[in-house]
């Protein structure tokens, strides 16, 4: 990128998103002096009089603004300015930096395209909600993934016909390997559904190791979603339980349950639950009907059971006892994630991985293997 004389570069260091802190680095001849006149320390001189590599505390930023650390270093310098990691705060600092700098300013931030996948690796790591996730990306920032592309694209210019099918074997299980990657982060959403008084709340209660959901022998207690955020077998999951399935006059009522069928259909899991005690209904048979994907649960079975033997199969649990409740979570691992990862297995986990690797494949059956190389060659390995 080219500069004038006078410009004065912005540019955030740390990956968007939640952090505890924020970096900012400014650039340019009057980067110095750009940050001394927004810069207001607790105690001393002026940045601008301050030795370099010697750390400052103050503020920056309109009204109170955010405290801040400011050292500087190097001719021209370079200032490094560390704040709260909130998109306020940054964007409060951002703001009376570029107010000050005027026509002069111009900011850059680090975007995907200009990170190795060791840095993308690395920024995915400090938001990994799981030790199992982060031992994930942990082995990406190590290069598991680059170390696979760079094997990747020997083999394609080697030419044969066999190094071009292993290629091509090893492209497309990366691709479907994304479709783990993608939740290292995000996660998985899994919904409780089925008619009132099933036991959804309680078995909410039981999977999450607290009472997260009111419980009641009343019908209809829960009628807005209830979600809370556990993990399974070291995987990430945002479980809600929803209202009870049914018609009802009550408007309240009526609007959970249409919130309930809205979250069945935006959900990577849904646990239909059944009651045990009572004869399978019609509009159980219907739910069955209509969710043939899910994860079939009969519930309190430890009271006396009122299904025949030709009553549809489903795991048998009691959230009252806890019968049930390990063999119902090793499922739901299971269904989640049905090929765990080996340990070092390179994982994509970036849509823009998703997008090279397809482009690759693409080109790698109608071109083949120099130019689907030189496709990954254009992929920041680091």
């Amino acid at each position: 990128m080219d500069h004038g004389p006078d410009r004065c570069l912005v540019k955030r260091l740390t990956a968007e998103g939640k952090g505890a802190i924020g970096v900012l680095k400014v650039s340019g001849p009057r980067s110095l002096s750009v940050v001394s006149q927004v810069f207001r320390p607790h105690h001393g001189s002026s940045l601008a009089e301050t030795p370099a590599n010697r750390l400052r505390v103050g503020r920056i930023g309109a009204g109170l603004g955010d405290e801040v650390v400011v050292v500087w270093w190097g001719n021209p310098p370079e200032v490094e300015i560390q704040c709260h990691g909130g998109r306020a705060a940054l964007a409060l600092v951002h703001q009376a930096l570029m107010d000050e700098a005027g026509q002069d300013a111009e900011t850059m931030s680090t975007s995907a395209s200009e990170q190795t996948i060791a840095e993308e690796a690395a920024d995915d790591l400090m938001r990994a909600p799981t030790l199992r996730t982060a031992s994930i990306l942990l082995e990406q920032s190590q290069g598991a993934l680059a170390d696979c592309v760079r094997g990747l694209r020997a083999q394609l210019l080697q030419g044969d016909a066999q190094s071009i099918a292993v290629a091509q074997a090893t492209l497309k299980r990366l691709l479907q390997r994304y479709e783990l990657g993608k939740r290292l982060i995000s996660g998985w959403k899994i919904v409780l559904a089925g008619r009132p008084n099933v036991g959804k709340s309680r078995l909410l209660n039981a999977l999450a190791g607290y009472d997260r959901s009111i419980v009641a022998a009343l019908e209809g207690t829960t009628r807005d979603i209830v979600s809370v955020q556990t993990a399974f077998d070291g995987w990430p999951v945002l479980l809600s339980d929803t209202a009870g399935l049914r018609e009802s006059v009550d408007l309240i009522e009526a609007k959970g349950v249409s919130l309930a069928k809205e979250s069945h259909e935006r959900a990577d899991l849904l646990l239909l639950l059944l009651d045990g005690s009572r004869p399978l209904t019609q509009e159980d048979r219907s739910l069955l009907s209509l969710h043939p994907s899910s994860l079939v649960i009969r519930t309190k079975s430890d009271q006396p059971q009122l299904w025949g033997e030709s009553t549809a199969p489903a795991l048998a649990i009691s959230a009252e006892t806890g019968d049930g409740i390990a063999a119902l979570i090793r499922q739901i691992s299971q269904k989640l994630v049905p090929d765990p990862p080996e340990s070092g297995e390179p994982i994509p986990f970036r849509d823009s991985h998703r997008i090279w690797l397809q482009e690759a494949l693409k080109i790698l059956k109608a071109e083949g293997g120099v130019a689907t190389s030189q496709i990954l060659g254009a992929v920041r390995l680091g």
